[in-house]
């Protein structure tokens, strides 16, 4: 199943406020697998509580500004955020390929499962080059070949084609 005709990618950065004024778009932000940064509490009632445990945050900048809110999904291309392994240091590497597939594919899963399910009229995925090099994960040809290349390929396996020609 192809999902371009339903993939939009925003312009500039999102707020949390406007994912909330608009619950019938399904925003996919950044994540980390520690799932956690910032400041603001997600609520323990949440799908994400529920998925991940309870006491996570979100920040207010970054596309993880929208962590935790109902209309909202995460694709973990940074793996981890907390002391000591945050930025450069907190990234995934080609070392790391099996965790970063099947982090991705689950992520992916639960994106089309959620769209799927009749709520939204289209995903909104972050500006730019979206998934790949981010000013945080940086996952390119040149520093994680197989990363970058495993990205392109479940982003395809998922109907996301449009996002994996990131060229």
């Amino acid at each position: 199943m192809s999902l371009t005709d339903k993939i939009k990618k925003h312009d500039g950065n999102w707020t949390r406020d406007e994912a909330i004024a608009n619950p019938n778009i399904l925003y996919v932000f950044t994540d980390n697998t520690d799932r956690d940064s910032g400041k603001g509490v997600i609520s323990n009632d949440s799908w994400y509580s529920k998925k991940y445990g309870c006491g996570h945050h979100f920040p207010t900048v970054t596309s993880a500004v929208i962590r935790g809110l109902d209309n909202a999904r995460p694709i973990s291309t940074q793996r981890w955020y907390h002391s000591g392994a945050k930025g450069i240091y907190g990234r995934w590497t080609d070392n790391d390929i099996d965790e970063f597939k099947n982090t991705i594919r689950d992520e992916l899963k639960e994106i089309v499962s959620e769209f799927t399910n009749g709520n939204y009229e289209f995903i909104m995925f972050p500006d730019g080059d979206s998934l790949f090099n981010r000013r945080i994960s940086n996952i390119t040809k040149e520093r994680t070949p197989k990363l970058y290349k495993a990205l392109q390929e479940l982003l395809c396996e998922f109907g996301f084609d449009i996002l994996a020609n990131n060229e």
